[in-house]
Parts: C-alpha cells; sequence; structure tokens
C-alpha cells in the first residue's frame, strides 16, 4: 500500500511512537490500514502513516454510508441533545447565525432551531442533504460542500457559531483544515466541536479496537484538543464528556473562540487510557475470533468490525467464507477483500450455512431480523450461537 507519513498533527513533531498497525481489509480495492502512533513530544494519538488523501476522497465517494440514512438513532439523539444543551449553557444568544459543516440530513441544525436559534444553515458533501434536510426538517438553507471550501460556499465571517460534529477525527490534513476553516471566520466567533472521547476508551467494553475504525484517524482527549486549538489561536471554553454506556463509549464536545489568543504551552497527554484500551481490546478480540466457525459460513458485515476481523481470519478460515452480506446499498456490488458485497436478501441461496454476525453494536438486531426470516443458524460474536433469536 502506498501510503502517507504524517508529523503530529497537534504540534508538528516527527517522533511517532508506533503502537499497533491497524491492519484493515480493502474495501472497494482501498486498502484503509494505517499505524496508530503516540508522539513523543506532546503525546498525542494519531495514526502516523497512512493512506494518500486522494484515497481517502476514493473511499467516502465510493462507500460511505452516512448519505443513506433517513431516521435518527437513540444514540444521535443523545449526542444532538448534549450539544444543543452545551450551547444554552454558553449563553449563545438566540440570535446566533449557526453554520453546521458536515450536517448530514440536518438532525443537529433542527434541533436547535426547535431550542430557539433561527438562523441555521449547514453544508454537506452528499448531493442529497439538502432534499433529504428539507423533507425531513423543512430545513431551507443546505449547500453542497465540505470543510475545504465551506469558505466559498458560505459566508463564514457572518457565523456566530461553526458546528464541526465527527468531523475532526476523520481529516488527513487535521491542522491545515482546521486552520484555513478559522481563517474565515471573524475574531470572537465560536466553535463547537464534538469527537470520539479518549477519555471513554475502554478495553473492557465495546467493539475490541473499535474506535480505531476505517475512518477514525486521530484520538482526541480534553488536553489534545485544547493543544490544537490554543495553536491555532483559539480558546476553549467549556467542555463535556458524555458517557455513552450502550457502545461502551463516549463523545467529547468542545465550545471555543477563535481570535482570543490560546494556551501558548502545550500540557502532554497521558498514554496510560490507550495503552489500556489497546491490550484490553487485543484480549477480547481475540476471544471473539474464537466464535469464527471451522465449517463453511456467510459473513454478516462489510463496516470496519469485518475489515479488521478478516486480516485476524487464519487461511483456513478464509476458505470457509462463502460470501459476504451487509445491509447498506452503498455496498451493495463493491469489492470487499476478495469478495462482493451481496444484499441480505442473497442468504437464500445459502440455506443451512451459519451466519457469523460480524458487528457489535448492532449484533442483536442484525440476529432479529435474519431470524424472522431465515432458518440459517446465527453466530453472533459477542452473544453465542442461536439458531432462531
Amino acid at each position: 500500500m502506498t501510503s502517507q507519513h504524517r508529523h503530529c498533527p497537534v504540534c508538528n513533531t516527527d517522533q511517532p511512537k508506533l503502537l499497533l498497525h491497524n491492519q484493515l481489509a480493502a474495501v472497494h480495492d482501498l486498502d484503509m490500514s494505517y499505524q496508530v502512533a503516540r508522539c513523543g513530544a506532546c503525546g498525542f494519538h494519531y495514526a502516523s502513516d497512512l493512506p494518500p488523501d486522494a484515497q481517502y476522497a476514493a473511499y467516502y465517494q465510493a462507500v460511505s454510508k452516512y448519505d443513506a440514512q433517513g431516521s435518527v438513532s437513540a444514540l444521535d439523539r443523545q449526542r444532538i441533545a448534549a450539544a444543543v444543551a452545551l450551547c444554552q449553557r454558553a449563553g449563545l444568544p438566540k440570535t446566533a447565525r449557526i453554520v453546521d459543516i458536515g450536517c448530514g440530513f440536518g438532525v443537529l441544525l433542527a434541533a436547535l432551531r426547535d431550542a430557539g436559534w433561527s438562523q441555521v444553515q449547514g453544508i454537506d458533501p452528499a448531493p442529497q442533504s439538502a432534499q433529504v434536510a428539507l423533507a425531513l426538517f423543512n430545513l431551507t438553507d443546505i449547500r453542497t460542500g465540505w470543510l475545504a471550501n465551506a469558505g466559498e460556499v458560505m459566508d463564514l465571517r457572518q457565523a456566530d457559531l461553526v458546528c464541526l460534529m465527527a468531523v475532526l477525527e476523520h481529516l488527513p490534513q487535521l491542522h491545515s483544515d482546521l486552520a484555513q476553516l478559522i481563517s474565515h471566520m471573524r475574531p470572537g466567533a465560536r466553535l463547537l466541536l464534538e469527537v470520539p472521547a479518549l477519555e471513554e476508551f475502554r478495553g473492557d467494553a465495546g467493539e475490541p479496537l473499535g474506535e480505531l475504525s476505517l475512518e477514525h484517524i486521530q484520538f482526541f482527549s480534553v488536553i489534545s484538543l485544547r493543544n490544537l486549538l490554543g495553536r491555532l489561536g483559539a480558546k476553549l471554553l467549556m467542555h463535556e464528556v458524555l458517557t455513552l454506556p450502550s457502545v461502551g463509549s463516549g463523545a467529547l464536545f468542545v465550545m471555543a473562540e477563535v481570535g482570543q489568543g490560546g494556551a501558548t504551552s502545550t500540557q502532554r497527554e497521558d498514554s496510560a487510557r490507550m495503552d489500556a484500551y489497546l491490550a484490553g481490546s487485543t484480549v477480547r478480540l481475540a476471544r471473539a475470533l474464537q466464535c469464527v466457525p471451522d465449517e463453511p459460513f456467510v459473513l454478516y458485515g462489510a463496516g470496519s468490525h469485518s475489515a479488521r476481523l478478516i486480516p485476524a481470519l487464519q487461511p483456513e478460515q478464509r476458505q470457509c467464507v462463502l460470501a459476504v452480506l451487509d445491509g447498506n446499498r452503498n455496498l451493495h456490488g463493491k469489492q470487499f477483500d476478495s469478495w462482493p458485497v451481496q444484499a441480505p436478501e442473497a442468504l437464500v441461496d445459502y440455506p443451512g450455512v451459519p451466519v457469523l454476525i460480524s458487528s457489535y453494536r448492532a449484533e442483536k438486531a442484525i440476529a432479529r431480523a435474519l431470524a424472522a426470516q431465515y432458518e440459517n443458524p446465527l453466530v453472533l460474536m459477542y452473544g453465542g450461537v442461536s439458531a432462531a433469536v
């Protein structure tokens, strides 16, 4: 795989201590594997060697699932409620002009509007976002664009608050992308940021190594996010860590003010949390792999969990994989390692064949759906074997 090497996105030092090679199966012929490292200077955890920018662009264009959504999960409702509450605690005036970059179909904007902020706008790369946002929430100002051209798509100097929810952890050019965004904002404007919270990474719960997904290439704590913002001339005003026990994870929300001269010194990040997470996850993943059938089986799931599972299989186990199925229409027909991804309905071609459900968060829901339609034995990596659920 051709890769790019990165200096630390926070302090720009090139002193990576390699912690893990995150080997992932190719998706649509795109190898998204990367090296997880700790910065020797500031302690930030990030992908030091990763695929080229063009490969990330190709991946999101080909297989991204986010533009296929049409409903709001209970987990996302928790996240949105926490974001709105932080805006309220920060005393954001109801007259504030708000822009959400990467807004999807407008869930956050609708929640902010319903809470009393009427001037809400969004930017998202998915062409259908505007149409879906209008149909679901009657939002009328969603424009097509992405972080790199947000200042061209919309006049961000008019914005009082710019939101980046679940965006920063994805950016190969994190420092320069965020610096460019801030350069388009007026001094005194605010940023609302949400990222997965390193404070909530748990090796004894949640999906083993699940925080190291196909798409997440930097791993933030309050300390590292404050360090990053400070180097960009922004000041962290307040934050909240939201625990999400249903998935054994959590989210970090930050409100910051730009152009206010952030912290000039760098506080070193503690290594204990990431070390414990990697160690505990490795043990639990090995335990889950013991559930892989030693006979021909169908693999259900073509996301990050399966991308990590496939390279961990023994050669004889790989030979037992007859097919890969997934409910995400964006993946159908795409290549997942050696197999084309098929729709769940293809299971009728494999009567009586065990189905290994390769998902942590959706394992039980998938099992219920399959058991309602098919008689195949179901293998749950985190819940055992069941002929019917």
